[in-house]
């Protein structure tokens, strides 16, 4: 679970560094829909950082699974709304969709899972 807990706290870093950066060195760089992208990975990225600070505190399989599940959907999700808005390019649109159902199944997987094992 040390894994799960250093993805998590990196996760959240990217997070709000990418918050910080939409609102001071971006805001007038890259234009306004871009800025709402950005703020959307953010914040997407910052929940399962806080999701993968929880979990990293439980034990078991299906813990760990879903704690890699939320982590890593959420950093693809978020990393492809990030470089969409950067780079201005729609070639790496098709990864949301994957990053936004391994989060959602990573929360079923959540569900199922014992709170202590």
């Amino acid at each position: 679970m040390r894994l799960i807990n250093a993805a998590a706290a990196m996760s959240g870093l990217v997070a709000l560094a990418m918050l910080v950066a939409a609102a001071h060195p971006l805001r007038d760089v890259v234009q306004a829909a871009d800025l709402d992208r950005i703020k959307l990975g953010a914040l997407v990225q910052l929940g399962a950082a806080c999701a993968g600070l929880a979990i990293a505190n439980r034990s078991g399989r299906l813990n760990v699974a879903a704690g890699a599940m939320i982590l890593s959907g959420a950093a693809i999700f978020a990393g492809t709304l990030y470089a969409i808005s950067l780079t201005q390019s729609q070639d790496f649109a098709m990864l949301a969709p994957l990053g936004g159902i391994t989060l959602i199944s990573g929360w079923a997987v959540l569900a199922f899972a014992k709170p202590r094992a």
